[in-house]
């Protein structure tokens, strides 16, 4: 089967995902256009036990090779003025996860038919709830479905590259995303009297600028760590000082080791900063996602692959990571993992409703995907 003999129909889904887009873990009707359009094509989808939405279906045999296509959208009125447009206000596929679920389809209506190809049984997992922390990931794995599994694939699109590039990494390709929660405890009192209490509002400043030079110390000059605080409350009005400040804020790293020291580092900083002002402070990390690692072995099996079919021009391998996160990463700790970045030629940014992705991506990925797929 050429792809391009169904490629149109994978098209005319991939609007409909688009035009009906669901939040995290509320994909009812997105799961339900799944299961109905494998089902027409001979394809048996198996919903999850532990999540009320999503799926997967399998094709061919022996051990597994995955593929993860994530399914949810995002809170986000979209620009009315685009060709395909969300029919739910305030919901959008801002993220392109319209097009990765076509894509996943994509490769079981390919391979449903071309199983012979196939040196591996592939099993293409529909994800919900990707946007959201913690994410869907993890419940996934908690499927008794990956027994066989070598290794597993996902593709992600981007706005800012041109139709059938990718941008393959070695190493890290996504950040780790660790959620922050602070919350700075003192006397509290008059204004009249700070040096009677503790003037909370200032330690807490102190507390963000002191604890970003210490780990600026504290952290190899080669390696990242983004630490950024972007909540702050505390007080009811101008003359009392607060008992309490709350800050809220996500930890970035690349490499997970960096993420476990820098955590170790905050929480030693803590403690020292409670003894010098005379506060208590509960430091808590609520959520966590691990940086997304492609592996080695898989990086050069693709890179073998683009070159050998005479495409090395499509092949980005020298962009510096996204300092974004994707639930992805929990697979990748789990089995060999392989996370590719295919160019939209669209217009706007991720996670904005200005979004707009070129369809004439889903070829190429899709080509090359089933190329890749059919080696392995």
């Amino acid at each position: 089967m050429n792809i391009n003999n169904f490629l149109p129909q994978v098209a005319t889904i991939r609007r409909q995902l688009h035009s009906y887009p669901e939040l995290s873990f509320k994909e009812y009707k997105t799961t339900q256009l799944i299961e109905e359009t494998l089902k027409n094509w001979g394809v048996e989808f198996h919903r999850f036990k532990n999540l009320d939405t999503g799926g997967y279906c399998t094709i061919g045999r022996g051990r597994t090779i995955a593929f993860r296509a994530d399914i949810d959208a995002l809170p986000i009125e979209e620009n009315q003025n685009h060709k395909t447009i969300s029919c739910h206000p305030g919901i959008m596929h801002a993220c392109g996860h319209d097009f990765h679920t076509a894509i996943g389809l994509g490769l079981a209506k390919y391979f449903s038919s071309k199983a012979e190809q196939l040196h591996k049984r592939l099993m293409v997992v529909f994800q919900p709830g990707e946007e959201a922390a913690p994410g869907g990931a993890e419940k996934v794995l908690e499927e008794k479905i990956w027994n066989e599994t070598e290794a597993i694939l996902a593709v992600h699109v981007t706005p800012d590259l041109a139709v059938g590039k990718f941008i393959l990494l070695n190493g890290a390709v996504q950040a780790s995303s660790t959620s922050i929660y602070v919350e700075i405890s003192g006397p509290g009192g008059h204004t009249s009297k700070p040096s009677e209490s503790v003037d909370l509002i200032n330690v807490s400043a102190l507390f963000v600028t002191q604890l970003q030079n210490y780990l600026h110390q504290k952290t190899d000059p080669q390696e990242t760590v983004v630490l950024v605080f972007g909540s702050i409350h505390g007080g009811s009005t101008h003359n009392i000082i607060p008992q309490k400040i709350q800050l809220r804020g996500t930890l970035r790293t690349l490499n997970n080791s960096v993420l476990n020291d820098t955590i170790s580092s905050m929480r030693l900083f803590s403690s020292d900063f409670e003894k010098i002002y005379n506060i208590k402070i509960k430091l808590q990390f609520p959520t966590n996602c691990p940086a997304t690692i492609n592996d080695p072995l898989l990086f050069k099996k693709f890179a073998d692959f683009i070159k050998d079919v005479g495409k090395d021009d499509n092949l980005i391998t020298d962009r510096m990571p996204s300092m974004g996160a994707d639930d992805f990463a929990f697979y990748t700790q789990k089995f060999p993992g392989l996370y590719l970045i295919a160019g939209g030629a669209g217009k706007g940014t991720l996670h904005s409703g200005d979004l707009e992705l070129n369809e004439a991506l889903l070829e190429p990925v899709l080509e090359n995907l089933v190329g890749f797929i059919s080696l392995l």
